[in-house]
């Protein structure tokens, strides 16, 4: 066995031999191979035009840089938010393709490529009002930039985007769009991104103006307590002290406010109202109440006309010196006017047609500085109550309106009369007259009031008639007579009276007779003694005798029993008497200051009053 495997063991040896003796020298060169140091993935259709790369990381003693091959570069949109690192964000444009490479130094040097491209733009359109008709809140996708562009005449455009960076409305990519009705529109949003760009458009043609739109408008939720409705409409709307009620005069902007035609109450009271909105006399036609008072607006539009079923309107109290100074000729066409207040509104002229207002039953103009009342005001039939100032005398159709239960009538003329047949108001229940009449006629007498006020300063004497008024209950009597009508004393069921003359010297003996008067004044005359006979008055709880020359008080006055309170300031009372303890148990107030008594009566009295508020003027 042994010698066999030597025997192979040199036959091995000898071919090895032989082969390596027989091989010809061959030079070879040895490449090393190229090490790979990938740049990453490729990305595709990315969106927000930034992606986050992904290159191998770096040796300790390595270092990288990003660099484009391929791809369109803009300033400031195409960059390497950190060229030197492997996982760095690159920025680039929509729709461009772009080739990086990523090269390595140090050890193992290495480059290589990763492909990048980007989703184009995309712009859409969004309605964000679908239940619209006229008015829509749009809103387009947002890049960098964009821009509006409108076919069809618009009312406006507002921006949408409130606070930080102002824009331009038109750059703005969420917009309110006001159209008018019934016209068509294309609205194309354009955004750009760099020179790229994207557009969408939307178009629709506008139907009718909304309600809710005109709500909008006006700042105004449809649940609010400023709007009421009635079947499905807004019938009733309360822009009292409402800084936006502007509008209604501007529907070239605001035209969705036409679609309020069946408003019937609208008060625009104490709001920005400075120009009376035309759109009311031309929309509003359904319109039953109107309230303007206390605000700027200086006239009416000449459409006012147009409201024929108008009942209320108030217009009085301009705001800040504003007057409505006349009236339009139109306002005679108001043909269901009821109610009409103009109170301190500025008025100067009244329309020759105001007599057509035939039903009117409430006028309220006083404090007015009318030059004139219309000749023919007793043409308004259905007249109530009539509360009015004007510098001209009074016009003696007043005497026509038979209706009337309250007259207020003030005048400037340094001439006037009241008619002879004035008699003939027999609803007349309350009346105020105050003016330089110079006399005033027996027929008076025969008039129904309970409430008479007069101040006629020039006139000097009182009807005996005026003992006729057996309905009057309160009588404020103003002129420079000397006397009073016995007659006086007839007036059984007056309760108050208030006397005003510097000439009257006394008062009627009968005065006892008014057992029903609880209150009387009379100030500032030259009365020297009071009738014995007030102390027959059982319900006079309050006199007023300050400013006359009264020098003592009749012993009847002590036996007013539910006398509370007296007034005799200023007059020429030299003595008290101890009757005033009588009143002790009823006087609440007493003033006897400004008379000639001396101090120790003074002190009496208080002592006669214990429970008294009792002012004597000493102290």
């Amino acid at each position: 066995m042994r010698s066999k495997f030597f025997l192979s063991l040199t036959i091995l040896i000898c071919i090895t031999v032989f082969l390596f003796s027989c091989k010809k020298e061959v030079q070879t060169n040895v490449i090393p191979a190229t090490p790979f140091a990938t740049a990453g993935t490729n990305q595709n259709q990315v969106e927000q035009f930034q992606v986050s790369l992904n290159a191998d990381s770096l040796k300790s003693n390595q270092s990288g840089r990003w660099t484009i091959e391929k791809g369109l570069i803009e300033d400031n949109l195409v960059y390497f938010s950190n060229s030197s690192r492997p996982d760095s964000k690159f920025n680039g444009l929509p729709g461009e393709t772009y080739t990086l490479r990523w090269t390595v130094s140090g050890v193992n040097p290495s480059e290589s490529r990763v492909q990048i491209s980007f989703k184009p733009m995309k712009v859409e359109i969004t309605n964000a009002s679908p239940q619209n008709s006229t008015k829509l809140y749009l809103i387009g996708t947002m890049y960098r930039g964009g821009k509006w562009t409108v076919e069809g005449q618009y009312a406006r455009m507002l921006n949408q985007i409130h606070g930080g960076t102002v824009i331009d409305v038109i750059n703005s990519p969420s917009i309110e769009f006001q159209s008018y009705a019934n016209t068509s529109y294309k609205l194309t949003w354009t955004s750009y991104y760099g020179s790229k760009s994207a557009s969408a458009s939307i178009e629709f043609k506008s139907g009718e103006y909304l309600e809710s739109e005109a709500l909008a408008d006006l700042q105004l939720d449809p649940s609010s307590y400023r709007v009421k409705y009635e079947n499905g409409h807004i019938t009733r709307l309360n822009l009292a002290a409402s800084g936006i009620a502007w509008i209604l005069s501007d529907t070239l902007q605001h035209p969705a406010l036409q679609a309020l035609k069946y408003l019937k109450e609208l008060d625009l009271s104490g709001s920005a109202t400075y120009i009376f909105p035309r759109l009311i006399g031309e929309k509003f036609r359904s319109l039953e109440y109107l309230n303007i008072e206390s605000t700027p607006c200086p006239e009416f539009a000449d459409n006012i006309g147009n409201l024929k079923k108008l009942k209320k309107l108030i217009i009085g109290h301009g705001m800040y010196g504003i007057q409505i100074v006349s009236l339009p000729e139109s306002f005679g066409n108001l043909e269901s006017l009821e109610y009409f207040y103009a109170t301190a509104s500025g008025l100067r002229y009244l329309p020759f047609s105001f007599g057509k207002l035939k039903k009117l039953k409430y006028l309220e103009a006083y404090l007015n500085p009318l030059s004139e009342l219309p000749w023919d005001i007793g043409e308004l039939s259905d007249l109530e109550v009539m509360m009015i100032s004007s510098a001209s005398a009074m016009p003696s159709s007043i005497t026509k309106l038979s209706k009337l239960r309250r007259l207020y009538y003030v005048s400037s003329t340094s001439s006037d009369a009241i008619p002879a047949n004035f008699d003939n108001l027999t609803s007349l229940d309350s009346l105020t007259l105050q003016s330089k009449f110079s006399s005033i006629p027996n027929s008076f007498g025969n008039l129904n009031i309970s409430q008479l006020e007069l101040n006629a300063t020039n006139i000097t004497s009182v009807p005996e008639s005026f003992g006729n008024l057996k309905n009057l209950r309160s009588l404020i009597l103003g002129g420079k007579f000397k006397t009073l009508p016995a007659g006086l004393g007839n007036l059984s069921n007056v309760t108050s009276v208030w006397i005003q003359s510097l000439d009257l010297e006394s008062l009627p003996d009968r005065i006892g007779d008014l057992k029903k008067l609880t209150y009387i004044n009379v100030q500032s005359t030259k009365i020297k003694t009071l009738p014995s006979s007030i102390g027959d008055l059982p319900e006079l709880t309050e006199v007023r005798f300050d400013g006359n020359q009264i020098e003592s008080i009749p012993p009847n006055f002590f036996n007013l029993k539910k006398l509370r309170t007296a007034y005799f300031t200023s007059n020429k009372i030299s003595a008290i008497s101890d009757d005033f303890a009588k009143l002790a148990n009823t006087l609440v107030i007493l003033n006897v200051a400004g008379n000639n008594f001396p101090v120790s009566d003074g002190i009496k009295l208080k002592q006669l009053l214990p429970r008294t508020a009792v002012t004597t003027g000493y102290y």
